[in-house]
């Protein structure tokens, strides 16, 4: 004989009235409305692009790529400074991947040509640091 299969009673009881008693009915759950992260320090692009093609050209002492760059980045970038003219072709273009963090683009002209200027800038300890330069030949 085969097993004989019932349908249990409903497991919730019926909202409204029920045996002389009101069943409220359930709350929406408050919804999470995540808190906006506040945005990136201060980051003035320009500036430091400016700073770090002016040593490269020989217009600015090797040293302030100290103040901008961090310590690696400085001495491998102060065995590249050679007599020559750049200027900024556009404002530069700037994505902040993470609020302390930014990435840099700009097209520059040097000697007839247009090159293109790549960097990645982290702030810490209340300052920005390049920790990468790259201008593409």
């Amino acid at each position: 004989m085969p097993p004989v299969v019932r349908r249990l009673p409903a497991y919730e009881p019926p909202v409204g009235v029920s045996g002389g008693f009101v069943i409220p009915r359930p709350r929406p759950r408050p919804v999470w409305v995540p808190v906006p992260e506040p945005p990136p320090p201060a980051f003035d692009a320009s500036r430091l692009v400016g700073v770090v093609l002016e040593v490269l050209d020989g217009r600015r002492a090797t040293r302030l790529l100290r103040e901008v760059a961090v310590p690696v980045l400085a001495a491998r970038l102060s065995g590249l400074v050679r007599p020559r003219t750049t200027r900024m072709v556009r404002a530069p273009r700037v994505c902040h991947p993470s609020r302390f963090s930014a990435e840099v683009a700009v097209t520059v002209r040097r000697e007839g040509r247009v090159l293109a200027v790549a960097g990645r800038a982290e702030h810490r300890s209340g300052r920005w640091w390049f920790t990468s330069f790259t201008v593409l030949e």
